[in-house]
């Protein structure tokens, strides 16, 4: 395979091989591979969707019934910062429709669209898991409880400024890209197999033991073969 034929993942194929060598079954890599097309042109293209195809030998209506499917793999154009305003009934009870008012009055845009300049994208999620902050949003999949329509205000204008801005749970907040590419990273070895870098991930992670790349746990059971070492 030529890497002059993928439109976006040629200019990529250190990191494409990493991702699609962490699986024993390539096509395993599928949403990994998905996410880093999503960190590199900001939502998954066609021309992605094509290349994830070639570099895993599946067909396009294959990667595009998986890229469909999850609501994270975004197939229009998505902002710098995708905020998400719960509407689920807690939240709407104690004032997440003011909260996702007061946003698209300051954006300037309806929820589900995003800002002119491509900074923003805005909409009304179903439900955060979070009634406990109610009412509820997120920034780039970064949590923000009880949030008042004036604080989503201030936090519009900290982003736009180019402010830090920080999660309940002390997260700084990433641009979407780089959310993107740390999921599709994630257990990627840094330096690709440079044993100077140990266990250690890109996002920050240590696998235990049995999740360590050709590690097979044994198969007891109907049909399995003995382990002689067992």
């Amino acid at each position: 395979m030529s890497v002059r034929q993928l439109a976006v993942l040629g200019d990529h194929q250190g990191d494409v091989d990493a991702i699609v060598g962490k699986y024993p079954n390539a096509r395993s890599a599928l949403i990994p591979l998905l996410f880093y097309v999503q960190s590199v042109q900001g939502h998954v293209t066609e021309e992605g969707m094509r290349d994830v195809a070639q570099v895993l030998g599946l067909t396009p209506a294959e990667v595009l019934s998986v890229a469909s499917f999850y609501t994270m793999l975004k197939k229009q154009a998505t902002g710098e910062y995708l905020i998400s305003v719960c509407r689920n009934i807690t939240c709407t009870h104690l004032g997440g429709r003011k909260v996702l008012r007061a946003a698209e009055e300051r954006l300037g845009v309806p929820a589900g669209q995003s800002t002119p300049d491509g900074r923003f994208t805005l909409e009304a999620a179903e439900c955060l898991a979070t009634c406990d902050g109610a009412p509820s949003l997120q920034i780039n999949y970064e949590d923000f409880y009880k949030v008042s329509p004036e604080e989503m205000v201030e936090i519009i204008d900290k982003l736009e400024r180019g402010d830090e801005v920080r999660s309940v749970a002390g997260e700084a907040i990433q641009t979407h890209k780089d959310v993107s590419r740390e999921v599709a990273m994630t257990g990627v070895i840094e330096g690709h197999g440079n044993q100077e870098q140990g266990a250690r991930t890109v996002s920050g992670e240590v696998p235990p033991a049995d999740m360590a790349p050709g590690f097979r746990p044994p198969v007891k059971g109907h049909g399995a073969k003995e382990d002689p070492d067992a």
